[in-house]
């Protein structure tokens, strides 16, 4: 008649837990999307520019020569934003010191890519075009008031500031249009440029789809360990303490209880004494 139940006391994850879970979960799953669609929209405008990989009008360079120096090292890495090229002219006139990225691939010769103001006049040495990526510092925006934007109405007159370095001389600057800008300079950090790099990668992206799984399966792992090691802690109760022990489901009085138990003993007693008979 006396029924025992093994219960299993499973410890249910705290608020806390729970809540640091979501977040971390929230935070890469944001991560992953934001850099995938900026993958997407990459292969999607990269005719656009050159072939370089411009994503919601951000873009990553290295820097590989020292033209730039001190502001920019060797190596290091520059975060640059596409902007509008009004914009650009509008913080010229402000007088902001600026730093474009820029395809060097523009060769035309008119009165546009030659400095107008004097103190840009002892830049007389327009360098030729490489086609590749540069960065330097603006000096001078001129406008053609002939053409509309899009068609080289911007011509940026930008010269390296490291006078002593072998890729660039005092008198040399660069001349290109709208159509060539990649970038203004927003940041420069090795360690941010590295990053950006990684996560931006087909790798990083795996990467980064990964981790919430390894932590899944961290957190996974301790938990079978837990209940490995704590053994179970079974709650034995007796059909006098059970609520639902009549096909009524009312709930037994004291005086009831204390019969059940009795005749409960008596059987187990009863039991004992017949297992000692038999042997």
């Amino acid at each position: 008649m006396s029924k025992t139940r093994p219960k299993k006391n499973k410890k249910p994850k705290s608020k806390l837990r729970k809540t640091i879970e979501w977040v971390f979960t929230g935070i890469f799953i944001a991560l992953f999307l934001v850099v995938f669609a900026g993958q997407i929209d990459g292969m999607i405008h990269k005719g656009e520019h050159y072939n370089q990989d411009i994503r919601f009008g951000f873009a990553t360079f290295i820097v590989e020569t020292n033209s730039m120096e001190p502001d920019y090292k060797v190596d290091s890495a520059i975060i640059t934003f596409l902007e509008d090229p009004q914009k650009i002219y509008e913080r010229y006139q402000n007088g902001e010191t600026i730093d474009l990225t820029f395809m060097d691939a523009y060769g035309a010769n008119t009165p546009y890519t030659k400095p107008l103001k004097a103190e840009n006049a002892h830049y007389t040495n327009k360098t030729q075009p490489t086609n590749v990526p540069m960065t330097h510092r603006l000096k001078e925006v001129l406008i053609n008031e002939n053409l509309i934007k899009g068609e080289g109405r911007y011509t940026f007159i930008v010269a390296g500031i490291n006078l002593e370095g072998y890729a660039s001389a005092a008198n040399q600057y660069q001349a290109f249009t709208e159509k060539e800008l990649l970038g203004r300079v927003i940041a420069n950090s090795p360690i941010l440029g590295g990053v950006f790099n990684f996560v931006s990668s087909p790798f990083g992206l795996l990467f980064l789809l990964l981790i919430p799984s390894f932590y899944l399966i961290i957190t996974s792992v301790i938990d079978l360990f837990k209940a490995y090691k704590e053994p179970d802690e079974l709650k034995v109760e007796s059909v006098a303490d059970q609520v639902d022990v009549t096909s009524s489901g009312r709930q037994l009085s004291a005086k009831d209880k204390k019969l059940l138990k009795d005749q409960l003993l008596q059987e187990m007693l009863a039991k004992k004494s017949g297992d000692k008979n038999e042997n």
